[in-house]
């Protein structure tokens, strides 16, 4: 469920102008500070642009955006998706992973996390790794989202 008045307050915050809208360049920055994690190829499809100051929207349009992306099926990752990221890095095919290769991750892609963070994260979801630096990233992504 959407709350149309906090959209528009956080539609308030990336109005530089004063003018009642906002450039829809911040669509996907708007999603986020409200709490979703709704992915590019959608925001874009409500009318994301790339560069700023093509295309604006008043605070009520975007409220209706907020809500369609909402709405879409697939507009956010899943537990699938972070499934499939982490088998990227499961070079031996065995459901294990560098720790290494998951810090740099979480520190450098995306949203950087702070190394202080992750160190936090690992040590409260990770298993220990082996000899070779390895972890089972299952466990890992089963605690991560409340599966465990």
């Amino acid at each position: 469920m959407v709350d149309d008045a906090k959209v528009k307050y956080i539609c308030d915050i990336y109005d530089w102008d004063g003018k009642g809208e906002i450039d829809l360049f911040f669509l996907g920055d708007v999603m986020y500070a409200l709490g979703l994690n709704i992915t590019k190829k959608v925001c874009v499809g409500l009318g994301q642009t790339d560069e700023e100051g093509k295309k604006f929207a008043k605070y009520d349009d975007v409220v209706e955006k907020v809500k369609a992306a909402v709405a879409t099926p697939d507009s956010q990752g899943s537990y699938a998706d972070y499934l499939e990221l982490l088998k990227l890095y499961d070079k031996n095919s065995n459901g294990t992973m560098m720790l290494a290769e998951l810090d740099n991750i979480l520190c450098n892609l995306g949203d950087e996390v702070p190394k202080e963070d992750v160190q936090k994260l690992f040590a409260e979801l990770c298993d220990p790794e082996d000899e070779d630096g390895m972890f089972p990233y299952m466990s890992f992504l089963d605690r991560l989202t409340g599966k465990a």
